[in-house]
């Protein structure tokens, strides 16, 4: 007996959308965010960061790893990118990520971030894999989904200048991420993400011998991006807030190219509550390209009460 390819990929949508609810409805469940501070997202790459933040239907480019795992099949090529920042001139963050298209249908990539000192260093490596979904039926043409495997470790309390009670340790992790992207108009492209839908970090405290577990905060964001014009893309993004403790935010951006060389770029992103959290985001981009090799230099700048954060990010395609 064998299932009519129609049925076949109307249930695998049946079944993906079931599990996003059970997830969704799970997180929902949880008041307050466990450590919101602990592997906590600030935004990678200088293209993205440059408009805002706003780029879960966008993230066609080695970027994809960490933004939208089913952005991966429209890769072109092999592509790497680097980025460096210092949250707030204070925390440093380095990212290495590659990615590369697979056949017609398929895009991987991994990724490797660091961040932090002595005191606290938290690592994460990233392998991920997204696949367009025309394969199960002419109606799924424009879709696509992928999945982000996270593997977390952090290391606490070695820097030399802690004093007589410092707390020293390891930690261990996982996480989930979904993503779903829809191409609905020629123009108009969708996004949506579940980060850490699944994940816990194992936390080893070495001085008390003790031993416990707790959940990064898990993220819902539905984005949209439209092409106004062959050199110009508007995009805007929901993160809906899961956590008692954690307010919705909207992200926005714009990205225009001159010349085909340079790109300039500008975002806004706000929280929702009495109180908003603002930021304010510029960039710029310069690239060259061949019909085999390509190079793109890319800044951007975030202002915010607290501090500005730069972003300087290096990518190549071949």
């Amino acid at each position: 007996m064998t299932m009519n390819p129609s049925h076949f990929h109307k249930a695998i949508i049946r079944i993906l959308t079931v599990v996003l609810v059970m997830l969704t409805t799970g997180m929902i469940a949880k008041v307050r965010a466990e450590i919101p501070a602990a592997f906590v997202d600030i935004g990678y790459g200088a293209r993205p960061m440059g408009m805002g933040g706003a780029y879960v239907a966008l993230a066609s480019d080695a970027y994809g790893v960490l933004w939208n795992p089913s952005c991966l099949p429209y890769v072109r090529g092999w592509q790497v990118s680097t980025m460096y920042a210092k949250q707030f001139g204070i925390i440093p963050y380095m990212l290495a990520t590659l990615a590369r298209n697979v056949g017609s249908d398929g895009g991987m990539g991994i990724a490797l971030l660091s961040s932090g000192d002595d005191a606290l260093r938290e690592t994460t490596g990233l392998i991920s894999y997204g696949m367009r979904l025309g394969r199960f039926g002419r109606g799924l043409d424009n879709f696509s989904l992928g999945i982000t495997l996270k593997f977390r470790q952090a290391s606490f309390g070695n820097n030399p200048d802690g004093g007589e009670d410092q707390i020293q340790g390891n930690a261990f992790g996982y996480g989930l991420d979904l993503g779903l992207r829809w191409k609905f108009a020629a123009r108009w492209t969708l996004g949506l993400v579940v980060r850490d839908a699944l994940n816990t970090v194992t936390y080893n405290n070495e001085t008390r011998a003790e031993e416990y577990q707790e959940s990064v905060p898990s993220t819902l964001i539905i984005g949209t991006a439209f092409l106004a014009k062959p050199y110009l893309v508007f995009t805007l993004d929901w993160d809906k807030a899961l956590y008692s403790d954690v307010k919705d935010k909207v992200l926005a951006g714009a990205e225009l190219r001159l010349f085909k060389l340079l790109f300039i770029r500008a975002g806004w992103a706000q929280s929702l509550d009495p109180e908003p959290n603002r930021k304010l985001n510029w960039g710029l981009g310069l690239q060259y390209f061949t019909r085999t090799f390509g190079v793109r230099f890319d800044f951007a700048y975030q202002y915010h009460f607290l501090a500005t954060t730069p972003r300087v990010s290096t990518s190549l395609w071949f």
